[in-house]
């Protein structure tokens, strides 16, 4: 470590060195190779891994941080806050880009919401499975397709103030029973 000298304090700067994280161990700590235990640094925000090259500070007391991350062993990198629950990113824009894939995951709940813009979908193929509920609410729904098939196993219920059904050729309505009126 190196000390500083002033007439009023005597202030301790930790010492800085570059270290090989041999081994992850549990709780977010590292083996280095100088046999020495680090943790990560809460401003580290790439998550250390085995055969990471890192800069590592050595605090008073005997404490160990790795604070950066020099070169990466591996071809995946996690952000991650040690001991914080949530992680916010706060910016006018973000912008993800992937030219493979983009994946979001939640066990629980998740949200995708634009308060006062438009959300836009743009897809060549888009799947959505619903295997309990799904509940659509809106002011005005517009669709357009080229072929639009609807299978209902039970009930298909439309209803409206008014309601206008339109073909060019045909109409057909098939059932064993037909009610109108």
């Amino acid at each position: 470590m190196m000390q500083i000298h002033d007439r009023s304090t005597t202030t301790v700067i930790p010492a800085l060195a570059d270290a090989l994280l041999v081994v992850a161990l549990d709780d977010g700590r590292f083996l280095l190779d100088d046999g020495r235990i680090a943790c990560q640094a809460a401003s580290c925000l790439l998550t250390p891994q085995s055969g990471d090259r890192a800069l590592v500070a050595a605090c008073a007391g005997g404490e160990c941080f790795v604070v950066h991350l020099l070169t990466r062993s591996g071809d995946e990198a996690v952000l991650s806050v040690p001991g914080a629950r949530q992680l916010a990113i706060n910016q006018p824009a973000i912008a993800f880009n992937a030219a493979e894939t983009i994946t979001l995951r939640a066990l629980g709940d998740m949200s995708l919401a634009s308060a006062t813009g438009t959300l836009t979908l743009n897809a060549r193929n888009l799947f959505t499975t619903v295997t309990d509920t799904l509940v659509e609410q809106t002011r005005h729904y517009v669709g357009r397709a080229e072929q639009y098939l609807l299978d209902a196993r039970q009930l298909l219920r439309l209803h409206g103030k008014q309601a206008l059904m339109t073909a060019e050729k045909d109409v057909k309505v098939d059932a064993d029973r037909i009610s109108m009126g």
